[in-house]
């Protein structure tokens, strides 16, 4: 089986909304989104400080297990958890999962320590391939190519701002319609199951949330066991409205940077979402940042500043009590405003 080639970098991808939770006190919910958010940006003590600034009392069974495991993982004394959805079938599965999910705590740990964290990976992953490497980019089509002689697929690259890897065993393809704010897309879906690895964030939130899905030139890859249904609108806009913007977007306008592939995918989430409103909102106040080298979080504050000055508002809190109705369409003529700018620049950088 082929492992997923010639795909985009993974910051392209969709970040599943931070789960709901249901703590006993407003001040423990907050504390877990910032915890979450943190995770997502790769900023793993901030998230120790949140975690370990709510009492275990305040949380639901559901809570404190997410709080426990995130610490766990987060514990640079503690062994490393290899969890996965299926038995490893060999040992180099298991050996280049434990290189990279310590490249991962070491990572989110410490941001500075990041150079050193990639290049102990790169030590770790030359002797495990048996060969000199100068980066992690040189090993990628090298565990990908291990991995299918295993019968396994896999996608390396980047989310965000760390190294990834995802490895699964099962991948069935469809071609869907889905409605775009600007027309509709059909989009070559590939549903992918049986997992043993989904990735840093899913790995480091315990699968609270992570990667949902990327797409490449190839379509629409989909982590199924990153959604309760497959028919739900959590599914249809957080994953299929949001990626097939990108499919479309690729199509139409060629490259541009990540954070731009992003915003526009973010804003189609705002034009269709619904009953996950909230949800998607939560996830973008949550996880901001003013560096675009962080496609999502950079997006995430793009769009909420987009959305807050089309709308005249001064909060992102106020975009919670705007009508559903308003949000969607001021998310649709933000989209289609940034698709004229968009053309215009394409129409004249094109020489006479």
């Amino acid at each position: 089986m082929p492992a997923s080639a010639n795909a985009i970098l993974l910051a392209a991808s969709t970040i599943v909304p931070i789960a709901s939770t249901i703590s006993i006190t407003p001040a423990a919910k907050q504390e877990l989104r910032l915890a979450m958010g943190a995770i997502l940006r790769g900023q793993g003590g901030e998230a120790q400080s949140a975690l370990q600034s709510i009492s275990p009392t305040e949380l639901s069974s559901e809570d404190r297990y997410f709080r426990s495991c995130a610490l766990s993982r987060l514990n640079p004394d503690n062994t490393m958890q290899m969890t996965s959805d299926i038995l490893h079938e060999n040992t180099f599965t298991h050996d280049i999962l434990n290189l990279y999910r310590t490249y991962w705590r070491t990572s989110a740990l410490n941001a500075n320590s990041r150079p050193t964290a990639e290049k102990a990976l790169t030590n770790g992953l030359a002797n495990l391939l048996s060969r000199p490497l100068n980066n992690i980019a040189e090993a990628e089509p090298l565990i990908a190519a291990r991995l299918t002689a295993y019968g396994l697929f896999s996608q390396e690259g980047r989310t965000g701002v760390l190294h990834d890897l995802m490895i699964w065993s099962r991948n069935t393809q469809k071609i869907e319609q889905v409605p775009l704010p600007e027309g509709s897309n059909a989009t070559h879906v590939n549903y992918l199951d049986g997992f043993i690895s989904r990735g840093w964030s899913s790995y480091l939130t315990c699968n609270y949330t992570g990667t949902g899905g990327w797409t490449t030139s190839d379509g629409l890859f989909v982590i199924v066991p990153s959604y309760d249904s497959l028919t739900d609108e959590k599914f249809r806009v957080n994953l299929l409205a949001h990626e097939s913007q990108h499919y479309s977007d690729k199509k139409r306008f060629g490259d541009m940077p990540l954070w731009r592939l992003e915003y526009r995918a973010k804003l189609a989430e705002v034009a269709y979402a619904t009953t996950t409103r909230n949800r998607v909102l939560d996830a973008f106040v949550a996880n901001q940042s003013d560096d675009p080298g962080d496609p999502h979080s950079y997006a995430n504050k793009k769009v909420l500043k987009i959305l807050m000055t089309r709308l005249g508002l001064t909060s992102a809190a106020s975009l919670y009590t705007v009508s559903v109705d308003r949000l969607h369409q001021t998310a649709i003529n933000a989209l289609r405003a940034d698709s004229v700018a968009l053309d215009t620049a394409r129409r004249d950088s094109v020489p006479p």
